[in-house]
């Protein structure tokens, strides 16, 4: 009588193998699909902070400012600050940069964040205008290397002053 021994046949090593193979291709396909998210989020939460910081700044100063002076183009703003001197906001390869009072200018954006888009629109300047002095910022940015993640913001800021 032949003996036959307790191992596995070829027939089941074949199948084995597969659903292994097809498990392990399943969960690296999910790995990777994880990962990408992760690297979606990361790239939108710092230019969502970027942009948030930037305009926050500006904001500031547009309403407690006068005096709003839109460079040729619309990509630079001037703004005759409380304490007296200009400050200037600019778009300089594609960051956002400040300048108070002829200081140097100073970088409002992280390296990792491109601004693509800085346009200003200014309106109810002259007095007796009837129109209380208003700025519109519209930016547009993007970053992330692989996953490259754009975001497009538009605000209108008041003065606080009231216009005479």
């Amino acid at each position: 009588m032949p003996f036959y021994g307790t191992g596995f046949t070829i027939i089941e090593m074949v199948v084995a193998v597969g659903v292994f193979a097809v498990v392990i291709t399943i969960s690296l396909a999910a790995f990777l699909n994880i990962s990408n998210i992760q690297k979606r989020a990361e790239a939108l939460r710092v230019i969502n902070n970027n942009l948030n910081f930037s305009l926050e700044t500006m904001m500031r100063e547009i309403r407690a400012g006068s005096n709003y002076r839109v460079g040729s183009g619309g990509t630079s703003l001037t703004i005759a600050g409380v304490s007296g001197g200009d400050i200037i906001y600019r778009l300089n390869n594609g960051r956002i940069e400040k300048s108070v009072s002829g200081s140097p200018f100073i970088t409002l954006t992280a390296p990792e964040v491109n601004i693509t888009k800085l346009f200003f629109i200014s309106r109810g300047e002259p007095a007796g205008d009837s129109l209380q002095p208003r700025v519109t910022i519209v930016i547009t940015g993007s970053a992330g290397e692989k996953t490259v993640i754009k975001l497009n913001l538009q605000t209108t800021i008041s003065q606080r002053k009231i216009d005479s």
